[in-house]
């Protein structure tokens, strides 16, 4: 039999004590955990888009996974208090992405392709929250790059002149993160650090227009004397800045350069003319164009907003003999070079 004296005893009991104490605290010590640039310069790109798309449709930058910063995870899924990595964004265009003509397209940010995590520029937005760290899986402690994302503004586009959009973000990083966790979660230490990164944004608008050209009915009659006149206008807006000239094509039945509408095997000459009361042939080539110079409605506006004006009036060709009765069509193109 082996004995042992009391204070034999005490030191072994002892010993093994503080070799538990010293396990513990360093249980979850992660030296040099910390936060590091990858990439000082990043930048995002919005594509190509014509100017009346920006202005109603809502654009989004193709994926920036990382916003220059790259940085752990939290210990074993816990926010220790004092936590952060704070994005403080600082825009040179005041969160616009603007031309050379000055022409300006708003956007926002978000540290979330969802959109839910907004960050506005000159506020510090804190990635080290649940929500981040969770869509990035870092709440197992790996280490992942930040992202950030942007989306314009449509209502803020208008009708904007063609170009290159731009702006530059200054990100000022600055982070404090605990590196272990001893026992009842106390924080054993923290990285911390400071770090700049420069995004460029782009986006760039090509010109377009819209137009609105109504149907053309000239009603019935017996003969071809009977046709009355039809004045109508075609509405056409541009992207601002645009000038550009209004084609009509011949249509689907003509004869040369004859226009004509057709039922079966038979025709209806008919004819359209510049303005209300020339003798002028609306055409589709060379002089026969209209000039966004010489609309009737607003001519030679630029603004890329206004709609402007081109009347017309359409006549059937007296000088014909009245084809068999019957519903008479055609089909026209109207074309706007720019």
């Amino acid at each position: 039999m082996t004995t042992r004296s009391r204070s034999g005893w005490r030191l072994a009991t002892r010993a093994l004590a503080l070799l538990a104490g010293f396990a513990a605290c360093l249980l979850l010590s992660r030296p040099g955990w910390a936060c590091s640039v990858v990439t000082a310069n990043p930048s995002a790109s919005f594509g190509s888009v014509t100017s009346l798309v920006v202005g109603t449709t809502q654009q989004q930058t193709q994926a920036l996974p990382s916003a220059g910063l790259r940085c752990p995870g939290s210990t074993l899924g816990l926010i220790v208090t004092g936590d952060r990595v704070n994005a403080t964004v600082s825009s040179a265009n005041g969160a616009g992405l603007r031309n050379s003509a000055g022409d300006t397209i708003g956007y926002t940010i978000f540290a979330d392709a969802a959109g839910q995590a907004q960050i506005t520029p000159g506020t510090a937005y804190n990635y080290y929250n649940s929500y981040i760290l969770g869509l990035l899986g870092l709440l197992g402690g790996q280490a992942a790059n930040l992202p950030m994302y942007f989306r314009t503004q449509p209502g803020s586009a208008g009708n904007v002149s063609a170009g290159t959009y731009t702006d530059t973000l200054t990100v000022s990083w600055n982070w404090s993160i605990c590196t272990g966790i001893g026992v009842a979660g106390v924080c054993l230490g923290r990285n911390s650090g400071t770090a700049t990164t420069v995004i460029s944004l782009s986006l760039t608008i090509s010109p377009d227009c819209a137009i609105d050209a109504p149907s053309l009915d000239f009603g019935s009659a017996p003969l071809v004397s009977g046709f009355d006149a039809v004045t109508q206008t075609i509405s056409i807006r541009c992207t601002k800045g645009s000038s550009y000239t209004v084609g009509i094509n011949d249509g689907l039945n003509a004869s040369g350069t004859q226009r004509r509408m057709a039922a079966g095997g038979n025709f209806l000459a008919y004819e359209i003319y510049q303005g209300a009361s020339s003798q002028t042939r609306w055409g589709s080539s060379g002089s026969a164009r209209r000039s966004s110079a010489t609309a009737d409605l607003q001519p030679g506006n630029t603004d890329g907003v206004s709609w402007q004006g081109f009347t017309y009036r359409a006549e059937i060709l007296p000088a014909q003999a009245t084809p068999p009765p019957a519903t008479y069509t055609d089909t026209l193109v109207v074309d706007v070079a720019f």
